[in-house]
């Protein structure tokens, strides 16, 4: 019985010092959301990669705009949403769009890049054209689409002010090129 009391004790002992010992694998509530906040920056710029290398599919598109197509289609919708993912990231990240072009064209610090303002400025262009093509035709436009692309054209004169007086030495900014 004794050597059962003895057991119980160091059982009861052992498990209370296991308890009090420091877990160091926890993360704290601050270490995630800076995580969190990495990964949407990373998102972001995984975004601006994606746009620079779209940008040269919707400049041949707005160049090869001329009728309602199947593709087009396509290509509109895709425009336009990922006109809406860098907004949405944009507010995710709790950065303000405007103020961070404004930054940009400033020459100060600005998550944007100028490839990747290029590239949504062509994206817009696609938009706007393709978009004036479809109502000329007649045809439809889905109300998301709609909604989607108006957000998106809201910032094109913004946009392509700032293009307009940002230095181009190597003169690759594309959407300055379109007519």
């Amino acid at each position: 019985m004794n050597k059962f009391k003895i057991l119980l004790i160091l059982i009861a002992g052992f498990t209370a010092a296991c308890s009090q010992a420091d877990n160091t694998n926890k993360l704290t509530e601050q270490e995630v959301e800076n995580d969190l906040n990495k990964a949407r920056e990373a998102s972001l710029y995984a975004q601006f990669n994606q746009l620079y290398y779209t940008k040269f599919v919707f400049s041949a598109a707005y160049e090869e705009a001329t009728q309602v197509t199947k593709t087009n289609d396509q290509l509109l919708n895709f425009a336009s949403y990922q006109a809406h993912a860098i907004k949405t990231t944009y507010d995710t990240l709790g950065i303000n769009l405007s103020r961070d072009l404004k930054a940009l064209s400033e020459g100060k610090k600005s998550a944007m890049t100028l490839n990747a303002l290029d590239a949504l400025c062509v994206g817009n262009k696609f938009i706007g054209k393709y978009s004036a093509l479809k109502v000329k035709s007649g045809s439809k436009i889905s109300p998301d689409v709609k909604d989607l692309s108006d957000k998106a054209l809201a910032l094109q004169p913004e946009i392509e002010k700032i293009l307009k007086n940002s230095a181009n030495p190597m003169g690759d900014i594309q959407c300055l090129k379109l007519k």
